[in-house]
């Protein structure tokens, strides 16, 4: 599998690619690890996309969604199957679309490898027959609403700079991750100017690159003072 990965990637601005199977657990990429923690999710709404495509009689080679920063393309491989590709706005389309046709074979025995090691999964033990009651959010939880925060609260300003900053190093999936990082740590405290380093802590474990978080620091230095 990552031979193919391999070749994909050695087209120019490639950030690198996704095999999405339905149902499997194990993540198959060859991605930067900041983009791991959202793959799955991204995968199951191309998933959803493939669905529509199908019950529409709508078919496709491939779909492109654009961003300012970067671009996502998507080939079907079957109804439950996809590869996913990052890359930089730049990236040569043709070139592309011709190296992953060519491994489409290769593509389909992967995911025929990866649906075997899925059905051969053992079989979770059935839940207890007493389940524990699921517990409450506490209230602090249930009242934190993290666009309010990041959109239209005090520091709305600051949190769009970071935002800014993190896209540039680490692309399209900034938003998730600023929303995720912003909601974590305004559970943990309130949401100061004083408590941004706890912030910024949390936004540079996702970016993984030492070049890049010294980029992102140097772009949100001013606030930081």
């Amino acid at each position: 599998m990552q031979e193919f990965f391999k070749e994909i990637k050695g087209v120019p601005a490639v950030m690198g690619s996704y095999l999405h199977v339905n149902g499997a657990k194990e993540i198959n990429s060859d991605l930067p690890k900041i983009f791991l923690g959202k793959i799955g999710e991204i995968g199951e709404i191309f998933d959803r996309v493939i669905k529509v495509g199908l019950a529409t009689n709508m078919h496709t080679s491939s779909i492109e969604f654009k961003y300012d920063e970067a671009m996502i393309f998507m080939r079907p491989i079957d109804p439950d199957s996809c590869l996913i590709t990052f890359c930089e706005t730049g990236v040569n389309k043709k070139m592309l679309n011709m190296t992953t046709g060519m491994l489409g074979s290769e593509m389909k025995q992967a995911v025929s490898r990866i649906r075997q090691g899925v059905s051969a999964a053992p079989v979770p033990p059935p839940p207890p027959s007493k389940p524990e009651p699921v517990k409450p959010p506490p209230p602090s939880a249930q009242s934190i609403d993290v666009n309010k925060i990041i959109h239209a609260g005090p520091m709305a300003k600051i949190f769009q700079d970071f935002q800014d900053a993190l896209a540039m190093a680490i692309g399209p999936i900034s938003e998730m991750v600023m929303k995720d990082s912003v909601e974590i740590w305004a559970k943990e405290g309130e949401c100061s100017q004083d408590r941004l380093p706890e912030l910024v802590d949390l936004l540079i474990r996702e970016i993984d690159d030492v070049s890049l978080e010294a980029e992102f620091k140097l772009a949100i230095k001013q606030h930081l003072s």
